[in-house]
């Protein structure tokens, strides 16, 4: 079995409205979807993040319901991922983050002369903004 790529990440947050804000807002993903109070769903470049609602997911009795029962214990986890983003655009995305108040927590420059600068999401989330080519994976 060989799989092309990751196509969605999920995370979660019972403020969907706040994390949708933030998303669209300050990182600047892409609105594709919600179901008010229960998720919201983002495009970033060939791929979605998916944020769920953890009480609404974890107790799915709507028979008519297309997704099965996942949803986070709580306290819901802190997750990690990361966005990639162009070399270009990295010095953008930093001021981006500062211009909207968003606490950097950290910035690493790694072997290969790639970049990363952390942070958190309005659900404690720690995302990652890291430059094309830090992993050995095609944009493909």
């Amino acid at each position: 079995m060989q799989f092309n790529k990751i196509v969605e990440t999920c995370i979660y947050s019972s403020d969907l409205e706040k994390m949708k804000r933030f998303y669209i807002n300050i990182l600047g993903l892409e609105f594709v979807s919600e179901e008010k109070g229960r998720h919201v769903f983002l495009k970033a470049g060939k791929n979605m993040l998916l944020i769920f609602n953890p009480i609404k997911t974890l107790d799915n009795n709507k028979d008519d319901s297309k997704f099965p029962v996942h949803g986070a214990f709580s306290p819901p986890s802190i997750i990690h991922f990361a966005l990639e983003i162009d070399k270009e655009n990295y010095n953008s995305a930093k001021y981006t983050l500062n211009e909207k108040n968003v606490k950097i927590e950290r910035e690493v420059v790694w072997e290969k002369g790639t970049n990363s600068v952390y942070f958190r999401d309005p659900a404690g989330n720690l995302v990652e903004i890291i430059t094309h080519g830090s992993w050995p994976v095609d944009n493909g």
